[in-house]
């Protein structure tokens, strides 16, 4: 047991004085932070500037790094500044290059080209009607039952500066070519607009109606009493949020049912004055009885002098009336027209009468030669007219004074077959008698009387294609015979088939 116990005493010894040293140096330490606080103080302000000063260095490299990437971004900002403006030039001149180009339309109801704004503008449109005519009775010796075009009128119009608008029309139907239309009308106002040139004289409802949208092929005898086209100045307008419309027309004068294609330059002084007024008082209203009643009048005063006479034809365009030779239009032409019309959902009403005041001129020689003399009779004369019109649409369709448009255009693909409609019509013109007793007509070659009666069956196959067939049947009193035993001239009958394109 000494073996043992004596070496360990030396090595207890070094452990207990290692253990007594080691602890004195910190313990002496630490009394003498505590003894001293404002060196402790000092320390912890400079661990905490040394910390300042590495948070300091992280936040001036980070701001570095932020002013690279401003101005990384500044630089890319300026790129996309670039390109924004380059963009928005290259937009603003695609845009304007857009408002610059012309609209192009083309539809049902035509062609046009037009300026952004519309204030510039053409139109191309036409009718194109191909007939038959076919005479079952009574027609004249220059007429016969014959194939035709009847109008073939390419149609152009447009406007300029947005106001003044412009119409040219010529016509290369029935084997002619004659200027039907063309004039400029200026329409800053709606109460207001006027019309110059070569145009339907404004007088006659019939006649006003445009010739696409006629219930017959052809127009009805009261056309025998009114103008068809003139030459002069229309002012007109519409009141009261359209229901009155009025025109008020200084024209050259024409005969009656002609369209002044060889006199659109007058070589009479006088003129005709010539005006209408035509109200549809219910237009704006919601009562639909009342909606599509329209009525009005109008009527014409002149003076015309020279062979500005007029003859009377029938539907078959055979002539039933004309003045002996040597008879001239010597002074007064008046004309009165009252006239309506009134639609009501399929059905559809018109009704005109017209009355024709002239004063004629007959020269006549006499006596026997070599001394025969040359005298003149001068009188006034009226004739008179009327005619009643009405159509209905079997496939439903609203009636109207203007273009009637197919629920269902023509496919049979599809079995729609189109809009159909049947039209009747009764008109009537009569000479007064006088004109037969005083030599200024001759009852053996020009008839007192004619009266029209007229059906038709209208096939409107797309809003552009319309083909009809009527049957007309004419009654004359006079007009055959001898001047001394005048008979009555034979009824004529005529079938007509019309297929019209328009646009």
């Amino acid at each position: 047991m000494r073996k043992c116990t004596l070496p360990i005493l030396p090595v207890l010894l070094a452990a207990v004085i290692t253990g007594v040293s080691l602890p004195a140096g910190p313990a002496h330490a630490q009394s003498k932070l505590s003894t001293d606080p404002k060196d402790r103080e000092i320390e912890l302000l400079k661990t905490e500037i040394s910390q300042l000063e590495h948070r300091v260095d992280t936040l001036e490299g980070l701001n570095q790094r932020v002013k690279v990437i401003d101005q990384k971004v500044d630089v890319q900002a300026q790129k996309l500044d670039v390109q924004a403006q380059k963009f928005d030039v290259e937009a603003q001149t695609q845009q304007q290059r857009t408002l610059a180009m012309p609209i192009v339309k083309a539809s049902d109801e035509g062609f046009s080209l037009s300026s952004p704004n519309h204030d510039y503008n053409i139109g191309f449109g036409g009718i194109i009607q191909g007939d038959g005519r076919f005479f079952t009775s009574g027609s004249d010796k220059d007429v016969g039952s014959t194939f035709f075009l009847n109008r073939v009128r390419p149609i152009i119009t447009g406007s300029l500066a947005k106001y003044y608008n412009f119409n040219i029309t010529p016509d290369f139907g029935q084997g002619k070519v004659v200027l039907q239309d063309t004039y400029l009308n200026i329409t800053y106002f709606d109460f207001a607009s006027l019309r110059a040139g070569k145009f339907k004289a404004p007088l006659d409802l019939e006649r006003l109606q445009s010739d696409r949208d006629l219930e017959f092929s052809e127009r009805s005898e009261i056309q025998n009493l009114v103008p068809n086209r003139d030459t002069g100045f229309d002012l007109h307008g519409r009141l009261l949020d359209g229901r009155v419309f009025y025109d008020a027309a200084l024209m050259n004068g024409v005969p009656n049912n002609t369209a002044a294609d060889t006199t659109d330059i007058d070589n009479n002084d006088g003129k005709d004055f010539v005006g209408r007024v035509f109200a549809t008082p219910f237009k704006l209203s919601e009562n639909q009885w009342l909606k599509g009643l329209g009525f009005g009048f109008a009527g014409s005063y002149g003076d015309e002098r020279g062979s500005t006479t007029s003859s009377y034809k029938t539907y078959g365009a055979s002539t039933w009336f004309s003045y002996t030779k040597g008879v001239t239009a010597s002074g007064l032409r008046a004309r009165i027209e009252p006239q309506a019309y009134y639609y009501w959902r399929s059905f559809g009403l018109m009704a005109e009468y017209a009355q024709d005041e002239h004063s004629l001129n007959r020269f006549l020689t006499v006596g026997h030669p070599p001394t025969p003399r040359q005298i003149n009779s001068t009188d006034t004369f009226t004739d008179t007219g009327y005619f009643v019109q009405g159509s209905y649409l079997l496939t439903g369709e609203d009636a109207s004074y203007g273009w009637v448009k197919p629920y269902h255009p023509f496919d049979p693909r599809n079995g729609w077959w189109g809009g159909w409609e049947l039209a009747g019509r009764i008109s009537n013109v009569a000479a007064q008698t006088r004109q037969f007793k005083l030599g200024f007509a001759d009852p053996s070659v020009s008839a007192k009387t004619a009266t029209e009666w007229a059906a038709g069956v209208n096939w409107y196959l797309s809003n552009n294609i319309k083909w009809q067939f009527d049957y007309a049947n004419t009654f004359f009193d006079g007009g055959a015979g001898t001047t001394a035993e005048p008979k009555d001239r034979p009824n004529e009958s005529v079938f007509e088939s019309q297929l019209q394109i328009s646009f």
